[in-house]
């Protein structure tokens, strides 16, 4: 395979493959692959050839311990279903010419179904990307989504959206970059979760959100909104609708203060944008257990299950 280094105008190319597919997760965002380090993506390669996009990359050196292999890893291959068996082998094959061990990352369930016995497979749960009916964020219907419900009712009763004096939801413009900064640092100081691991992982959110926000500014699948009340973001998120029909919620931030506030804030958010996709991905919850038990409350219709595919290659 012919690889070279990765440029983003390649992602309208990503985009055209993608389009052909069902793909669920969101390893093909550019936000994704940009906003985080793990992906070094100055380090990352590109290569399509019949019909198939390879994507790898070599993590950056503060992840050698995390037991990725020894080289460089591998996205799953982005192609129709029916290629995806001879990828794979396309994939082992140029490991064994670089005298690397085959690693590819975050292989859904179903490449897995077809790929058979001949490699090794490990599931990482924590990283399965929760999926969800877009109209049930819509309109929370049904027995199970009550309380999300009288959420939203509790917030418009004490806020009145789009109301004067109330608070509004509108669309982010870069007006209002430094109102939204100043609102995510307050979320930082007043976040609800415990785990020490989660402090790790929002050292670098100021960063993704900043390259988010000009992501927005730039291209059109993606976008973003805020709550304003009384001058001041109470509420914020970020998405995209990807090429194959999947609306992904890459970041959602509301003030807990404001009691209701991230369940109007999901279900706006839908309403506004994602009325025409297949599903919704609110991604992983990372194993940490305040995320899980907020993304389990909206009740997933499934999961982007994760695989890492091994093989000795060398």
């Amino acid at each position: 395979m012919l690889f070279r280094a990765i440029k983003e105008e390649d992602f309208s190319t990503i985009a055209n493959i993608q389009r052909l597919t069902e793909y669920d997760g969101s390893e093909y965002s550019l936000l994704y692959l940009k906003g985080w380090d793990f992906f070094n993506y100055p380090s990352m390669q590109i290569a399509h050839e019949d019909g198939v996009i390879y994507l790898r990359f070599k993590p950056h050196d503060k992840f050698n311990d995390e037991g990725v292999g020894d080289g460089r890893i591998y996205l799953p291959p982005l192609c129709a279903l029916d290629k995806i068996k001879e990828a794979y082998v396309n994939i082992a094959n140029q490991c064994k010419a670089d005298r690397e061990n085959m690693y590819v990352m975050s292989t859904p369930k179903q490449y897995v179904d077809i790929l058979g016995d001949d490699y090794e497979y490990a599931e990482n749960a924590d990283y399965a990307e929760y999926l969800y009916d877009p109209q049930s964020l819509m309109t929370y219907a049904g027995k199970k989504l009550h309380s999300k419900r009288n959420h939203v009712n509790n917030f418009v009763k004490s806020y009145t959206p789009n109301q004067e004096g109330g608070c509004v939801f509108r669309s982010y413009s870069p007006q209002d970059k430094d109102k939204v900064f100043a609102f995510i640092n307050g979320w930082e100081e007043s976040k609800v979760f415990d785990d020490e691991e989660f402090d790790d992982m929002a050292n670098n959110e100021e960063y993704v959100i900043a390259l988010a926000l000009k992501i927005v500014e730039k291209y059109n699948s993606y976008f973003a909104d805020v709550i304003e009340y009384q001058g001041k973001i109470i509420g914020f998120s970020l998405g995209e609708i990807t090429p194959s029909g999947v609306g992904i919620t890459h970041i959602e931030k509301g003030d807990i203060n404001y009691d209701g506030v991230y369940s109007y804030l999901c279900q706006a958010f839908a309403q506004k944008h994602y009325g025409g996709v297949r599903v919704v991905n609110r991604q992983e919850d990372m194993g940490l257990e305040g995320l899980r038990k907020s993304k389990q409350s909206y009740h997933p219709i499934g999961f982007c299950q994760k695989f890492a595919v091994k093989k000795a290659c060398k």
